[in-house]
């Protein structure tokens, strides 16, 4: 994320994305009822109205947007910003119409807010001092099939399934290793692929039994240009589970620093635990949650990503003022994704809860 230039009195800030994990934290900054002004095209007619024909072309336009959903499609790597337009070409566009952007790597938009929350303006700069984020791919295999993971700040995101015929004919070790081998090709050029189109910092390989190692040798002799280190891991199945494993464990936050998704599983799990514990230094629950901040007990503020965009104005307001007094406590706040099973167990909860620092009486 590059912040290009913020004027603090008109509540405006412009921002390059620059990586998918910039389209997350765009996703959680712009909300229903901010202004965004971006360049765009948009299908108009050309030609004179009374003819038969009209020709129906996209013009390259900018528009300003007042915003009425935003949607993340991880599937895509996009960002689309529903709203009703409130200024643009008036000989191209219908002013009070619908248009929808579609923010992408490379976008350049600018969002203006009436209040700017602080820790919106963190997280962008965060975002920006982090540069792109650590992106893993995580490889589950066994004999004959292969599913392929990324996981960053946005969850776990299937990208790829390989699967295939291992020849287990009795006596003929020939033709099974070279089904292995095939297999391996094949599941390795699935890998190169992933690792052209995003910056994984880190390889881990998963799965049960043998399979792992062997594969996980096979990819350090295939001769990727720039494999980044690859980690072998035992997990008991593949596919989804197996990959829930690896993040569960904390695999991929020993090789690669502050991986965030690592970080919110960790922190649920562990205010699960006091809750179960009934020590005092979970909380949940809006008064729970609110009665912490109010007592400066909150050491981390988890939020999901659905309970932070849901809600009227005044709910939001109050959600606002619930976070700015974490943060004037010296509290963490932290957005947890829905994308990841950390984030399911959290919106069971409310969709809100913290860790404390001590246990509040009574």
């Amino acid at each position: 994320m590059k912040i290009l230039k913020r004027v603090p009195k008109e509540g405006k800030i412009t921002v390059k994305v620059e990586n998918l994990d910039d389209l997350w934290h765009l996703y959680n900054v712009v909300l229903p009822g901010d202004v965004v002004i971006a360049r765009t095209t948009r299908r108009v007619r050309i030609g004179n109205e009374d003819a038969r024909k009209q020709e129906s072309v996209r013009k390259p336009m900018t528009l300003v947007l007042r915003v009425e959903d935003v949607s993340f499609h991880n599937f895509s790597n996009r960002v689309r910003v529903q709203g009703v337009i409130l200024d643009g070409p008036t000989d191209l566009v219908s002013i009070g119409s619908h248009h929808t952007f579609n923010i992408e790597i490379g976008s350049v938009l600018t969002v203006i807010k009436e209040q700017w929350p602080d820790y919106m303006v963190q997280r962008l700069r965060d975002a920006e001092k982090r540069g792109a984020s650590p992106i893993c791919l995580i490889v589950t295999i066994e004999d004959g099939v292969a599913e392929l993971f990324l996981a960053a700040d946005f969850g776990l995101t299937q990208v790829v399934r390989v699967r295939t015929g291992i020849s287990r004919k009795r006596g003929d070790q020939k033709t099974y290793e070279a089904s292995i081998r095939e297999f391996f090709d094949e599941v390795t050029t699935a890998v190169r692929a992933q690792l052209g189109q995003h910056d994984a910092q880190l390889v881990v390989v998963a799965g049960p039994g043998f399979v792992k190692e062997h594969f996980a040798e096979h990819l350090k002799r295939s001769g990727i240009k720039g494999l980044p280190p690859v980690v072998v891991e035992p997990t008991s199945s593949i596919g989804l589970p197996g990959a829930k494993e690896v993040l569960h464990r904390g695999v991929i936050s020993q090789a690669v620093a502050e991986l965030k998704v690592e970080t919110e599983t960790r922190l649920v799990e562990e205010l699960i635990e006091h809750i179960a514990r009934d020590d005092g230094l979970g909380a949940y629950g809006d008064e729970e949650v609110m009665r912490a901040v109010q007592f400066g007990a909150v050491e981390d503020l988890l939020v999901t990503d659905v309970r932070l965009r849901s809600g009227d104005e005044q709910q939001r307001r109050w959600m606002d003022t619930l976070i700015h007094g974490a943060e004037q406590t010296r509290g963490h706040v932290h957005v947890v994704s829905t994308n990841h099973p950390a984030g399911d167990q959290l919106q069971r909860l409310g969709g809100i809860g913290a860790v404390l620092r001590f246990p509040l009486k009574g």
